[in-house]
Order: C-alpha cells, then sequence, then structure tokens
C-alpha cells in the first residue's frame, strides 16, 4: 500500500511540473491597464507560424501591426492596408473585431498569399505579450504566433 501511494505521489508530480512548464509566460502579458506599453508604436512583422507551420515571409515584403491605447488597429498586411479593432478583457484575451477593414490593391500572388495568412492568422491570436523589444501575438494554444520587432523609421 506505501509502495502505490509513492508511485501515485510521483506520478501527480511529475504531472504538476509538466503542466506549469507548459503554461510558461512569453514576457509581459499586455491587458487593458498596460496597452499603451505597446501603443504607438508601428512594429514590422518577423516571423509567422499559422496552425503550428512556420510560413516564410516574402523578402521585402512589410507586414506591419499597430495600435492605440483605444485598441484602434491598423498596419499593412502586405499589399493592402488594414484597420480594425481589438478589446482586452481583464486576463489579457483579446476580442478583436469582427472583421478588418481593407483596401483592395492586387499583386504577385506570394505577396497575395502572405497577406491572406497574416489576416488569418491575426484573427486566430488571442493574446498579446512584450518580450523584450518583440511583440509577439499568439494563439491559446500556441499553433498562431505572430512575431513583430518595431518597425525602422
Amino acid at each position: 500500500m506505501k509502495r502505490e501511494y509513492m508511485i501515485l505521489t510521483l506520478g501527480f508530480g511529475i504531472l504538476f511540473v509538466c503542466a506549469c512548464a507548459g503554461a510558461q509566460i512569453d514576457g509581459k502579458l499586455i491587458t487593458p491597464q498596460n496597452l499603451n506599453d505597446i501603443a504607438g508604436i508601428e512594429w514590422q512583422l518577423k516571423q509567422m507560424i499559422k496552425d503550428n507551420k512556420i510560413i516564410a515571409l516574402v523578402k521585402d515584403s512589410q507586414t506591419t501591426f499597430a495600435c492605440d491605447e483605444n485598441g484602434n488597429v491598423s498596419g499593412k498586411a502586405t499589399l493592402n492596408r488594414y484597420s480594425g479593432n481589438l478589446r482586452l478583457k481583464d486576463d489579457g484575451e483579446i476580442i478583436w473585431s469582427k472583421a478588418f477593414i481593407m483596401t483592395r490593391m492586387a499583386g504577385p500572388p506570394e505577396l497575395m498569399q502572405q497577406e491572406t495568412d497574416f489576416i488569418q492568422a491575426l484573427m486566430h491570436t488571442s493574446r498579446i505579450y512584450l518580450k523584450a523589444s518583440k511583440l509577439v501575438l499568439k494563439s491559446h494554444n500556441g499553433s498562431t504566433v505572430l512575431e513583430f520587432n518595431p518597425a525602422k523609421k
């Protein structure tokens, strides 16, 4: 009986450690109270992961994200400008506006595909983190990640 108890306790301990490791926080979570920390800055996309797949960015393409202290979002989705809104819950969860407003310019197929991938990925993100000088938007399960650096002016 004592041995079974020890094995059971050890098993729960391992599960607890694994669960804590999976809950790792990626930098400072952005909430309504600290949205100003990222507001007014234009961010340049540096990495995109969508559905657990790294999406190679087209060389010299421009994909940006910016928001203000009221949650108004805008940027360049590669070819077209977009705008919309986000609302942050107190726990940092993002509630996106139903759709983004976008201009309708066409371009090379690879840029159009990158733009589609970006907008789809952006709509699937649910948290924003500030990690050193990088802005990271992630989905709940981590299968979608958008990583940005401050844009050079």
